[in-house]
């Protein structure tokens, strides 16, 4: 697998340099990866060695982007949605998109409505892509190729033994591990030799979650939990706890992001895509808690827990490791598809006016995220409705303003303080997309928005 990819684009070196890279031309081909969790960077690597020494026809640099829920070290795909429509009235450059490789890392956790809006747009722009997913879905993957429409596409799945990752569909063999299936697009299925760290999962219900030796890291399925769990640990059990990130001192650590933690792991039941990507920042412990914590979930979130509870599988392998079943297209839900918001988004172009492309640009509220700061760092990404909810509680206030960052610094903004106390949790989406694709105008000068201002995690109570 590792050398696959870059061996499928076919790059042919040329004598031509371009900024002492040398030039090569590469076909159009797009990938869908089905991988053992923890395994991209491995298939990542060649690609950025190569780029290191080489542009191409098609390509000059990777773009990795990340679900929101993963840390804050890596390009959320909220802020990748954003920046894929392009208009002459976008006034703030980010990043370039139309020259990158953009790899989707994990695609399975982003919104369905803005994932295929965004394969779509990728394929309608010649933009080569990389989806890379642990939770392998038929119903996904050909949506994605049928967006590519005559384009090259090819998913790439490592298997333990031929035949797994076209069980069930349409699929006609050319090969031994190679087919040519229904939407045009081919599938390749490679046997690789590594060992798969087996790991066991418990169902634990309500009240149990606290009988689990600590310390413990306990990922949660949304802020507004985080919170709530954080004050009653403090409040009612006196627990040393800290939020969004670990120390030694702490007994329990509560978090909605996915990130390393060298301690027990309990997760909430979610999303089977989610579930595989908790349990793959589990290095030295032999089994992760999955926490029942109420009796109804969404559709979604229900399905993952009748596989959990009927089967054991390996979470660690998706076509199974250790004597277990795998879980590739166990859930069979399909895409949640938004044609209507696929074709608006399409709209916007150079041609447009200010006044159309404000109007299209409120379709991106839906998708916005904040990021908040401390004096130090940026501490986290999060949703605007959780900043709404608990602004008081989290941001800091002045006189009619609020402390935003700017990438001239710190600054009480009255304009900001307006988005969050001028109307409800729809204006200040609204206000919080535009500000990603254009100026901030605050007395007569024009501003660069990146985050608001929060206090330390520990008086968010």
């Amino acid at each position: 697998m590792i050398g696959k990819v870059l061996e499928l684009l076919n790059c042919k070196e040329t004598e031509r340099e371009i900024n002492r890279r040398k030039f090569s031309i590469c076909d159009d081909v797009n990938f869908i990866l089905n991988l053992p969790i923890g395994y991209l960077k491995d298939v990542i690597s060649p690609l950025e060695n190569y780029l290191s020494k080489h542009m191409t026809n098609n390509f000059s640099r990777l773009t990795r982007v990340v679900p929101n829920d993963y840390e804050d070290t890596q390009l959320h795909f909220s802020k990748f949605f954003l920046n894929l429509y392009s208009s002459a009235i976008s006034e703030i450059p980010r990043f370039n998109i139309l020259t990158s490789l953009v790899i989707l890392d994990e695609y399975r956790m982003m919104p369905d409505k803005a994932l295929i809006a965004a394969a779509d747009e990728l394929a309608r722009n010649g933009i080569n892509a990389i989806f890379s997913t642990s939770t392998p879905s038929v119903f996904f993957e050909e949506e994605i190729v049928s967006r590519f429409r005559n384009r090259r596409v090819v998913s790439i799945s490592i298997v333990n033994e031929y035949g797994q990752a076209v069980e069930g569909r349409d699929c006609v063999k050319k090969g031994e591990g190679y087919y040519q299936c229904r939407g045009s697009y081919e599938v390749i299925e490679l046997i690789e030799d590594f060992d798969i760290r087996d790991l066991d999962y418990e169902i634990i219900k309500g009240e149990e979650v606290f009988k689990v030796k600590e310390p413990f890291t306990l990922f949660v399925n949304s802020w507004e939990k985080a919170l709530r769990l954080y004050r009653k640990l403090r409040e009612e059990r006196n627990t040393e706890v800290c939020l969004l990130n670990s120390s030694d001192e702490c007994k329990v650590t509560i978090t909605p992001k996915i990130m390393p933690t060298r301690f027990n792991v309990v997760s909430e039941i979610s999303s089977l895509p989610t579930i595989v990507a908790r349990s793959g920042i589990i290095n030295d412990k032999d089994k992760i808690y999955v926490w029942i914590d109420r009796d109804n979930y969404d559709t979604v979130t229900e399905s993952t827990l009748n596989l959990l509870s009927n089967i054991k599988v390996c979470l660690k392998h998706p076509f199974g490791c250790n004597g277990k079943m795998g879980y590739a297209n166990k859930t069979v839900l399909k895409p949640n598809i938004d044609e209507r918001l696929i074709k608006r988004l399409s709209e916007i172009s150079h041609l447009m006016d200010r006044r159309e492309f404000e109007k299209v640009t409120e379709l991106f509220s839906d998708f916005v995220t904040v990021d908040l700061f401390t004096d130090k760092e940026k501490i986290t990404t999060v949703p605007p409705e959780f900043v709404y909810e608990n602004k008081k509680k989290i941001l800091y206030y002045g006189n009619s303003c609020v402390y935003t960052y700017f990438t001239d610094g710190e600054k009480c903004s009255k304009i900001v303080y307006n988005w969050l106390e001028g109307g409800g949790v729809s204006w200040l989406k609204r206000n919080l997309a535009r500000a990603y694709k254009n100026y901030v105008e605050e007395e007569g000068k024009k501003e660069v928005f990146l985050g608001l201002k929060a206090k330390d995690v520990g008086e968010w109570i």
